[in-house]
């Protein structure tokens, strides 16, 4: 049955499953969770389930139903994505869908609305979808899927069933890695580790390097020797270049969709998606920021756990087993035990400076606890 094709999200499967067979389907549901986790394939499969008449509640997969609903030419199974213009959804796409979905189905159908990207609705289509969810016609489904829920309007968290999707496990994510990308089981690891066990951002970040800007990151605290203080200080420089790469990329896309996009949009509008894109280049920064310092504590948790466990250490960077141990060996237990806690105490100051330079002091001195630096050493 298509339920199958939904790996790794057993608890909304099974909850999803139970509102059909329970017969306890409600108007409208919140697919929120991290990007590539399948939230999507889980919204058609459940628009399948409701209308499958093969295997009611199932999806058989083959029925003309189920094929369409698949390939995504159902009639009563819509979707709503931003509009390549503004990014957004807008209240013109809003009210079209409100009176499609008051239209009679075919036969006996449920008609179901999957709403990608559902954050990028603008206020003025976020009040008119929820007039939807308030008076819902019969058997009409709304399934808002989105990564980043806390754009929503708390009046729309209200009134929908939340349903929360998580990353996979490991051993789900292995082999799907090593089809995909053909890729060993250390690097599979580790991208399992960076993408938080989601398999559509661990594809993404294999595909924008993610390893040659591991091995710029950690590849210098990888060498066995102190820094100096010149050293130190380009490194910060160099870690804080690399976690500018996303904002940086984002901008310039989205500066040029602007050009494209602004002529054709009323002023209110405008406002709301330079804020919107706005918010967008602020957190890929955050991101950028926030993947250097889990590379840097996944190499010092590693470190810690080779130097106390040895050989059979659970390692993130287990590609890298050799210069992890060789590495270990520089430090004593204690002085690794303590490391862990200095890397979180420095991202979360990260986090919150204002400036570059701020952030730059932050790093160096973190370099200074951590032991790769000495500042006697100038040399």
């Amino acid at each position: 049955m298509l339920w199958d094709s939904v790996k790794g999200q057993s608890g909304p499967v099974v909850f999803l499953q139970g509102a059909i067979a329970k017969d306890r389907v409600v108007s409208g549901y919140l697919f929120s969770g991290p990007e590539g986790v399948g939230k999507s394939l889980t919204a058609s499969v459940f628009a399948a389930a409701l209308n499958c008449r093969d295997k009611p509640g199932e999806g058989c997969g083959e029925c003309p139903d189920c094929r369409a609903i698949v390939r995504g030419g159902h009639p009563d199974v819509h979707r709503l994505s931003p509009s390549s213009k503004s990014r957004s959804i807008l209240a013109g796409e809003i009210r079209d869908m409100r009176r499609t979905a008051h239209l009679s189905a075919r036969g006996d159908n449920w008609k179901v609305f999957l709403i990608e990207e559902a954050d990028r609705m603008n206020t003025a289509a976020q009040n008119i979808f929820l007039k939807t969810l308030e008076e819902p016609p019969p058997k009409t489904v709304l399934i808002l899927i989105t990564s980043q829920p806390g754009f929503l309007l708390p009046t729309i968290h209200s009134r929908c069933q939340r349903v929360a999707f998580s990353g996979w496990p490991y051993t789900l994510m292995e082999p799907f890695l090593q089809e995909r990308l053909g890729i060993p089981a250390g690097e599979s690891f580790v991208l399992h580790s960076i993408s938080g066990g989601c398999p559509g951002r661990a594809i993404r970040s294999y595909r924008e390097g993610i390893f040659k800007t591991r091995r710029e990151v950690i590849g210098p605290l990888a060498e066995g020797r102190s820094f100096t203080a010149r050293e130190a200080v380009d490194l910060a420089e160099r870690w804080l270049d690399i976690s500018a790469r996303p904002g940086k990329k984002l901008a310039a896309e989205l500066k040029k969709e602007a050009a494209e996009r602004d002529r054709d949009l009323d002023s209110q509008v405008r406002k709301e998606v330079e804020a919107r894109d706005n918010a967008l280049v602020s957190a890929a920064d955050q991101a950028g920021l926030d993947l250097i310092f889990q590379l840097i504590f996944s190499w010092i948790r590693d470190l810690f756990l080779c130097s106390t466990i040895g050989s059979q250490a659970p390692l993130i960077n287990r590609d890298l087993e050799s210069r992890v141990a060789d590495s270990a060996r520089r430090f004593t237990t204690s002085q690794l035990r303590r490391m862990p806690g200095r890397v979180e105490e420095s991202r979360v100051l990260a986090v919150r400076a204002a400036s570059r330079p701020a952030r730059r002091i932050i790093l160096e001195n973190m370099l200074i606890e951590l032991g790769f630096w000495r500042p006697g050493n100038r040399t």
